[in-house]
């Protein structure tokens, strides 16, 4: 009987070593350690979650295999003391090293991945050699560190714990260049605006994102091994595509490359110019085809200053989208003259499409839509004939019948397709009028090609921009919530005085991201007064001088807030100085007249009004009526003549009386 127990007992361990792998998962999960902060791989997104390639993949990997998983986010210098503590089954997102191979088992390779040194563009590094005088950043326990010292044993380097604490502090000038792998630099340069001031030199070699775990763990080896054939190559590839950030640095390129053509332009049109004047004088009995062609010249020299002439307003952001599509239109008539006629078409997110500007049909056409199916949509730059014939399909022969009636007979119409990010935002059509000689042939697809090109760079740097703009209205306003939490009497204040501040600054000739400048200054002016003891903010009675001296340093409190955002240096300057005086009596520097900025003036005089028509803790608010008088009583000492005139103004409009 015992020997058939003991027999039971050694059988049971047998079968249970015998076990496949899936039957260890269902008892306890996989615990996977995994980079924190590792983009687009894995990392916290901006409403706390944990994201990424690789948590995507530990997603799918339990839906196909049952094996459930625990994911572990570590900072990076702590994960492989944890791994070898055993504290962990597996480690994902790790570099092979020859260090590491003593103390841990490698299994598969899931990612390809490059690395790079990061450098600031004013600083000339070809190679590891020109980093010596500076201070590289590098994340703490990355193997880059290492292959970097290898080939410069004098690198002065700073350890980070994140890969996101290495680009903030390039934001701030901590640092000039970085070591990193090209997937997270990517990522954090874009996110925070960088991108344009970085290059690259890639480092020697490649590597790959591994699968480890520690030295014979021979289980979960065979474990993953056996489980990671259910994944293709190309899948995995997929995968990291649908994270990986697209990098466009149209600020940097774009703009030289435009004005490098422009200047192109205009030299060539120079010198052809000069050449026929001499020409001219030389040859005293030109015939009458040399002075058709002169002439013909002359006008093509116009048009191309007037293409100039749009192009140059083409990026403006007050401009909306049918301003900016008729705009394009210009440009486009002006590059490929031969067309006298034109419409541009507006493709909203369902795809259908508005006239939104004609050139030489009937302006009733403005408005005029179609549905998707309505709209000959092309890929490329193509000629159609007769476009608007009967074989054109429309929902109703009344609306095809307004469409013919409205438009002008066309002969060939050059379709030019505006695309960003994979979708239709426009077309332009442009027309050559029945019974015309001429026929658009090679030359001009060829133009309407590099004007499709043109017209879709100045819509990727609008929505750049719009990004950018967005972001600081965000951040400015998040900024005066906060004051608002403080002092809650702030925030209207403030809202009202940026609204006057706004429509002040326009009426004196401020405009685009001065105008704004001013605007978002005037909503967080008062954003220092965090510093100061709401005692003191709330103080029913008159301050002490002590009490006054802390509350006139909020200026420059707001101005270092403000400073440490890269872009909103204006706005800081403005912040500063919005308690100076006409009469140099203000604070905190004692400028006077014209040497304070003109935008901290029209703040200040807004400002004052908005305090006076406000209730506070020691007195009554003002009306309109007395408060106006006030301004204007104290212009030319405490405020700028001008801008209280100005101000006043504003403040009597009837479309500000009930805001």
């Amino acid at each position: 009987m015992r020997k058939g127990v003991l027999f039971g007992i050694g059988m049971a361990i047998w079968v249970l070593a015998l076990l496949p792998s899936g039957a260890f998962s269902q008892d306890t999960p996989l615990r996977v350690l995994i980079d924190r902060d590792y983009p687009p791989f894995a990392y916290y997104d901006d409403e706390g979650r944990f994201v990424g390639a690789s948590v995507e993949f530990w997603r799918m990997w339990e839906e196909r295999t049952g094996i459930p998983v625990e994911l572990l986010p570590t900072e990076w210098a702590k994960v492989h003391s944890l791994i070898q503590e055993r504290q962990a089954d597996l480690v994902d997102t790790i570099f092979y090293t020859p260090e590491r191979a003593t103390y841990l088992d490698y299994i598969q390779p899931l990612f390809r991945v490059t690395s790079s040194v990061y450098f600031r563009k004013n600083l000339n590094v070809r190679s590891l050699s020109d980093l010596t005088p500076y201070v590289v950043g590098a994340k703490a326990k990355d193997a880059l560190v290492n292959l970097a010292l290898s080939l410069n044993p004098f690198l002065q380097l700073r350890l980070y714990p994140n890969y996101s604490d290495i680009v903030l502090a390039a934001r701030r000038r901590e640092i000039d260049c970085f070591l990193m792998d090209d997937p997270p630099a990517n990522f954090y340069l874009v996110k925070y605006g960088l991108l344009a001031d970085f290059s690259r030199l890639p480092l020697p070699g490649e590597n790959f994102l591994y699968l480890a775990t520690w030295k014979g763990n021979t289980k979960v080896v065979e474990l993953v091994k056996k489980e990671l054939s259910r994944f293709s190559t190309k899948e995995l590839q997929d995968l990291l595509q649908s994270y990986l950030v697209t990098v466009r640095e149209y600020p940097l390129w774009l703009f030289r490359g435009l004005l490098i053509a422009a200047l192109s332009i205009l030299g060539t049109t120079s010198v052809l110019v000069a050449f026929n004047r001499r020409l001219q004088r030389l040859v005293q009995q030109a015939t009458t085809q040399l002075e058709r062609a002169l002439e013909g010249e002359e006008r093509a020299r116009r048009k191309l200053l007037e293409t100039l002439e749009v192009t140059a307003l083409l990026p403006i952001l007050e401009v909306g989208e049918k301003e900016f599509l008729s705009r394009m239109l210009d440009l486009a008539l002006g590059m490929v003259p031969k067309a006298s006629m034109g419409a541009a078409l507006l493709i909203d997110e369902q795809g259908r499409g508005e006239i939104v500007a004609v050139r030489g049909h009937q302006e009733s056409l403005l408005g005029f839509t179609f549905e998707p199916e309505e709209l000959i949509v092309k890929e490329q730059v193509t000629v159609v004939k007769d476009i608007l014939g009967p074989h054109r399909k429309f929902s109703s022969p009344e609306k095809y019948r307004k469409l013919i009636e409205n438009t002008e007979p066309v002969a060939e119409t050059l379709v030019v397709p505006l695309t960003w990010e994979g979708k239709f935002f426009g077309h332009l059509a442009l027309d050559l009028p029945k019974g015309t000689q001429d026929a658009f042939d090679d030359g001009d697809i060829a133009l309407a090609e590099q004007l499709s090109r043109i017209c879709v760079a100045f819509h990727a740097l609008r929505e750049y921009a719009k990004k950018e703009e967005s972001f600081f209205e965000n951040l400015l306003a998040a900024l005066a919530r906060a004051l608002e939490y403080y002092d809650s009497a702030t925030l209207k204040h403030s809202e009202v005085s940026a609204e006057y501040a706004l429509r002040t600054a326009r009426s004196l000739g401020f405009e685009g991201r001065r105008a704004k400048s001013i605007r978002w200054a005037s909503l967080v002016h008062d954003i220092g007064k965090i510093f100061i003891p709401q005692s003191i903010l709330r103080k029913p009675g008159p301050l002490t001088p002590e009490e006054y001296e802390l509350v006139k340093l909020h200026p420059l409190k707001g101005e270092e807030i403000l400073k440490s955002v890269r872009g909103l240096e204006d706005v800081a300057r403005i912040v500063r100085h919005h308690h100076e005086r006409f009469d140099g009596l203000g604070y905190p520097d004692g400028l006077a007249k014209e040497a304070i900025p003109l935008e901290s003036r029209i703040v200040a005089v807004v400002d004052a009004f908005e305090a006076m028509t406000s209730d506070r803790p020691y007195r009554r608010a003002m009306s309109i009526t007395e408060a106006v008088a006030e301004l204007k009583r104290c212009a030319g000492t405490q405020f700028d003549p001008e801008v209280v005139k100005a101000a006043v103004a504003v403040i009597e409009e009837p479309t500000l009386s009930s805001f």
